[in-house]
């Protein structure tokens, strides 16, 4: 008799439905002011896998790569404002840079976010970007918010803060 009531308390618990509890956090945090009601919560890792192969490619200076990642209506917007549109046009900005100063970046942080309930994916990652000008290796720190779209990257703001250069004994 034992064995037949335990046999159905367990029949029983394992038919009982997970209940969905909506927290706080699952309902998303922060807002943005052109969107009313859009809040944000952790996205994939799917998304940082992405921005890490982009990034990749820039350091391997792979633009056909670089490309195939980007959406058709790609828009970058520089730390001065200025707006790159379309793939066309960074492929000419990243071949002039690439050229001139060499930059190599090293991500050191990323975090990829989604809106809800719009339900677009983004990524905001630190770099340490390293150039070389008039022969000297200059370091900056870039903080990018990126918009991935169908796994493309579609649109991404640079924040920039120069890191001092290191004092060197001879």
């Amino acid at each position: 008799m034992k064995k037949i009531i335990l046999i159905l308390a367990v029949i029983i618990t394992a038919c009982n439905a997970p209940v969905e509890v909506k927290s706080e956090a699952s309902q998303g945090a922060g807002f943005f002011l052109p969107q009313p009601g859009e809040k944000f919560v952790v996205g994939s890792d799917e998304t940082t896998g992405i921005w890490k192969k982009y990034i990749d490619s820039h350091n391997k200076r792979d633009l056909e790569s670089i490309l195939a990642m980007e959406s058709d209506s790609l828009l970058i917007v520089d730390p001065a404002g200025t707006r790159i549109s379309g793939k066309l046009a960074h492929k000419e900005a990243l071949s002039a840079w690439f050229e001139a100063e060499e930059p190599k970046w090293n991500m050191y942080w990323a975090m990829p976010y989604k809106s809800v309930p719009g339900g677009a994916e983004w990524i905001i990652a630190g770099h340490t970007v390293t150039t070389r000008v008039d022969g000297k290796v200059l370091e900056q720190n870039h903080m990018i918010d990126a918009k991935i779209s169908d796994g493309k990257v579609e649109l991404f703001y640079v924040y920039a803060q120069d890191i001092p250069a290191k004092e060197t004994t001879e």
